[in-house]
């Protein structure tokens, strides 16, 4: 038997409304006798913060069980194992863990009798600031005929949450243009885009929350801002995370005139994630303003 289907992970852009559950089916001690073979733990499912269920592969056999909602995530693990024996059941039970400011809390499935066979493996934690968000798990065929195990192992992966999300603009070129002539020249400069930076997070994982925040957070994110005017704040946070992709430098250019005021600016946001993680990305369109503009961060999504 080996670990098959890591599912994709529960949504992980922002905590807001969020609620999660797990739950399992779990098969009744079959009591004893040649033809009463226990398997009892058979499947995990977890429920995420949308409502979603993420499943690995799945034994068929016995009741499921939910476990109670929390609004905080599950950051830790316990296992309930059986040890090799003629009718063994491998995976008994499992445990999750929300933390909280007076400890861990542990939750536990109800509406099904889960049998107390085996030993409990010891609780496993997710850095911190991280969710159990996927789940990974080993699970046994129905056989013919010898000893059916049904899930016998799991693998529970944590992900940490958008905190914060902060755009801000980075002058590139300024002139007031105090010369009464009306003559041009071109600028010539070279630019970075993609993935400037990064912190504890990487570029797969980067790229993958880019790509969620770029499809579901609206422009109403944007409205009260105060420094940074709307327009140039959409379009410096959609040209960054639409730049996912390993840093990248070409040369771009402009026309300047002489005579008149000019302010250059490339757009890049920055996000933080809820384990200290953070990256930032560098868009691709530049700006230009005849006045010169707040480059402030501003909080796009809080």
């Amino acid at each position: 038997m080996v670990f098959v289907r890591l599912k994709p992970c529960c949504p992980t852009v922002t905590m807001e409304n969020a609620r999660f559950q797990f739950k399992m089916r779990v098969q009744p001690n079959q009591g004893s006798g040649a033809d009463n073979d226990d398997t009892a733990l058979n499947s995990i499912c977890l429920v995420c913060n949308n409502g979603m269920e993420v499943c690995s592969k799945q034994g068929t056999l016995g009741t499921w069980g939910s476990s109670t909602e929390n609004t905080d995530g599950f950051s830790a693990a316990d296992f309930l194992m059986e040890r090799h024996q003629d009718d063994s059941a491998g995976g008994v039970n499992m445990k999750l863990y929300k933390h909280g400011s007076s400890g861990y809390t542990a939750y536990a499935i109800s509406g099904v009798t889960v049998p107390t066979w085996g030993v409990w493996r010891g609780m496993q934690y997710c850095r911190k600031g991280a969710k159990i968000c996927a789940i990974q798990t080993r699970v046994q065929d129905p056989l013919s005929s010898g000893d059916d195990v049904a899930l016998s192992g799991v693998k529970l992966f944590c992900c940490s949450n958008v905190k914060s999300v902060k755009v801000h603009l980075d002058a590139m070129y300024e002139v007031e243009g105090n010369s009464g002539s009306h003559s041009y020249y071109t600028e010539t400069r070279q630019i970075t885009t993609g993935l400037v930076s990064s912190s504890q997070i990487d570029e797969t994982t980067s790229f993958g929350v880019a790509a969620s925040l770029s499809a579901s957070v609206g422009w109403g994110a944007f409205s009260g801002s105060v420094g940074l005017e709307t327009s140039y704040a959409k379009s410096a946070f959609s040209s960054a995370l639409t730049n996912r992709k390993e840093q990248t430098t070409s040369t771009t250019s402009w026309k300047v005139k002489f005579s008149d005021p000019l302010y250059v600016y490339q757009g890049r946001t920055t996000v933080y994630m809820s384990d200290g993680g953070s990256f930032e990305l560098a868009g691709d369109i530049i700006q230009q303003s005849d006045s010169k503009l707040d480059v402030t961060n501003i909080e796009v999504l809080t």
